[in-house]
């Protein structure tokens, strides 16, 4: 985004109404509601539907989700829990091969046991008969007629869509529907038309949402999932039902926090992250700060820790809510939290009364979408929705163009644990739509799709604005980090070198290179002369309402080639290291001072004059006689150094070898 468009995108405000969301055209059909007088329920319904036109691959009627909805007329916010269910005869045992090995998680994730039963189409039918202003025309029209007519695919849409080929490949319906006419991958600049879905929303349009739980769409379903393995049935999907509940809540700061329960992880570990850094005075040490970020990773670790213990299906087992996020639990907790290197022995609480113990499952390959809405009537909408994978499972409802999901893989693989399958049941889930009041009236709204980093990235935008004063804009536009365990922190572009490496020296177990993003964060700040709206360049970002209309250039992407193709690593941590700051001459492992004086910041001061060499007006140092002047253990390979200090807050070759999971296996 241009310095202008970013000036402007801060600060511009509406009090008609304001959206963010991930597509310009899903954004236009949301403005398109919001001037008819639809409410915020209408526009989230008519968003969605668009979004399953010109977003297929993120979210859609194949799959599920959680709204966050502040009425304010009564005050009151109500949570929707649309996740979607196992069928009643579920397969616990499909992601084992003939042989009893695990599948390759492409096998696992394109089988027909990876599908859930839907829900965002009853949550749809439940909103409409009980929120809406508007007619089901009215709120579907738009949406079919992007469908038939057809629009230009966008550069995000080529992304996802290169990215997950393979899987549309797999499926011959999915091949016809959701390719360009080469048969290639959707490009930019290609016009998409979608016939079968929109025949589908005609007749919902004719018939309500419901239709989609039976007649010909029910025996579809049911017939391609059963063709791939899976065993979902048409009485599955007659009795499905959403839930409807009060949201957690919890104060931080002087504000309330409220947001997604189970079914869901989020907004139960979000509350906890937030209560455990209210112990310290993080508005002090200041964003970016290596202060910050040593206490944020290992709060991250403490409530994760929790979530892998005590959160499921609530519905199967009794989830201690109100202890977890109890503030004289979490105070007791936050002292964990080791000052000066990073804390490896952090485990689940132990005052809490005893539930059994899931397997813990590092989510990937998840995608997801985030929107956001307000309407002139004063109302909040928090809605995320998700079909699960890239392009869901892959496979099509022939004839109706509708993308299934693979919901089942949020289940744990391993039997016996409080989030094992089971019939009906509703795996755990980390999608959080959060709602921050203050004084009664809302004041933030926020949520993010990325699978398990959700909760960091609403995490990082709340602490953004509350402690560190940001706009949404400018806390949305903040590098984030995600951490679930203590081996393996993802991490930003935008975060300097020299903090990430001072942080590896405190024994956090950085990525060698960073993500390209964390979260892909939508949020609306309400202030006194209107609601500011923010919005990610993961996508094509879109804020809209009123006289607001901004949408986000794209991010620039990250060269990994620039990074070193030698390698020193601390304590089994490879620190992240560019070409021209290491080379290898003989045997003789040379890096630059720089990075040398932050390895070793405690000694360098001392580091000999006999041990550097001077290339290009640039310092380099001998790494491995330095280390053992400094009595750091060293070992060397053809491309790497590997240096050692005793310290008990350190990775050890167990944990490395335990975490440093395979992203295409479902065993991680």
């Amino acid at each position: 985004m241009s310095e202008s468009k970013n000036q402007q995108l801060q600060y511009l405000t509406s009090k008609e109404g304001l959206i963010s969301v991930s597509h310009p055209l899903a954004a236009e059909v949301g403005k398109r509601i919001l001037d008819q007088g639809g409410n915020a329920i209408d526009a989230v319904i008519a968003i969605q539907m668009s979004l399953n036109v010109v977003e297929p691959f993120t979210s859609g009627i194949g799959g599920g989700g959680y709204l966050l909805y502040y009425d304010n007329s009564s005050g009151e916010i109500t949570s929707f829990d649309a996740r979607e269910t196992a069928p009643g005869k579920v397969d616990t045992s499909f992601y084992l091969d003939k042989e009893g090995n695990y599948k390759s998680f492409f096998e696992l994730s394109t089988h027909g046991s990876i599908v859930a039963v839907p829900g965002i189409p009853r949550l749809f039918e439940y909103l409409h008969e009980h929120y809406s202003n508007l007619s089901l025309a009215e709120l579907i029209d738009p949406a079919i007629e992007q469908a038939e007519k057809g629009y230009r695919a966008n550069w995000a849409t080529e992304k996802y869509s290169w990215h997950q080929f393979k899987r549309i490949q797999k499926f011959p319906e999915t091949h016809k529907v959701y390719t360009n006419n080469q048969g290639s991958y959707f490009h930019e600049g290609d016009w998409i038309q979608l016939p079968d879905l929109a025949r589908t929303f005609r007749i919902f349009k004719e018939e309500g949402f419901g239709a989609f739980y039976n007649g010909d769409i029910a025996k579809q379903l049911v017939h391609t999932v059963s063709e791939n393995g899976g065993t979902i049935t048409e009485d599955d999907l007659a009795n499905y039902q959403i839930r409807i509940k009060k949201p957690v809540k919890a104060s931080y700061r002087g504000y309330e926090i409220n947001s997604m329960g189970p079914s869901s992880s989020g907004g139960i570990t979000i509350i906890q992250i937030l209560k455990l850094l209210e112990q310290f005075d993080i508005k002090k040490m200041g964003p970016r700060s290596i202060d910050y970020l040593h206490h944020l990773i290992q709060a991250m670790h403490i409530a994760y820790s929790d979530r892998a213990h005590y959160v499921a299906d609530d519905d199967y087992y009794k989830v201690p809510i109100e202890q977890l996020i109890d503030s004289d639990y979490l105070k007791q907790r936050s002292t964990l939290i080791n000052e000066t290197f990073a804390n490896f022995d952090i485990q689940h609480g132990t005052t809490i009364p005893n539930v059994e113990a899931h397997t813990y499952i590092d989510e990937q390959h998840t995608e997801t979408t985030h929107f956001s809405v307000t309407d002139k009537y004063g109302n909040v909408a928090s809605f995320t929705t998700s079909i699960g994978m890239i392009y869901g499972s892959g496979m099509t409802i022939p004839n109706y163009g509708v993308l299934l999901n693979t919901t089942i893989d949020g289940f744990d693989v391993v039997p016996g644990g409080i989030n094992e399958i089971e019939a009906h049941k509703r795996s755990l889930s980390n999608m959080a739509p959060t709602i921050v009041m203050k004084d009664g009236n809302p004041f933030l709204e926020v949520g993010a799709p990325g699978a398990i980093s959700i909760i960091a990235s609403i995490v990082q935008t709340i602490i953004n604005v509350i402690d560190f004063d940001m706009t949404i804009q400018e806390a949305i536009d903040e590098p984030r980090i995600y951490s679930s365990n203590p081996s393996r922190i993802e991490w930003e572009p935008q975060f300097d070198q020299a903090t990430i490496i001072k942080l590896v020296m405190k024994n956090h177990a950085f990525e060698r290179t960073p993500e390209a993003y964390i979260g892909d964060v939508h949020g609306l700040q309400f202030i006194k002369d209107g609601v500011m709206g923010g919005t990610d360049d993961t996508r094509e970002g879109t804020i809209i309402g009123g006289p607001v209309k901004v949408i986000r250039d794209k991010a620039p992407d990250i060269d990994k080639k620039a990074f070193s193709t030698y390698n020193i690593n601390f304590n089994n941590v490879t620190l992240p290291l560019y070409k021209e700051q290491i080379f290898k001459e003989e045997t003789t492992y040379w890096l630059q001072n720089d990075i040398a004086q932050l390895i070793f910041i405690n000694d360098s001061a001392h580091i000999e004059n006999e041990f550097q060499k001077q290339i290009n007006e640039k310092v380099y140092v001998d790494i491995v006689k330095i280390a053992k002047s400094f009595n750091y253990k060293v070992e060397t390979t053809d491309n790497s150094v590997s240096l050692f200090k005793d310290n008990e807050q350190r990775l050890n070759d167990k944990q490395s070898a335990y975490y440093r999971y395979d992203k295409e296996s479902i065993t991680r």
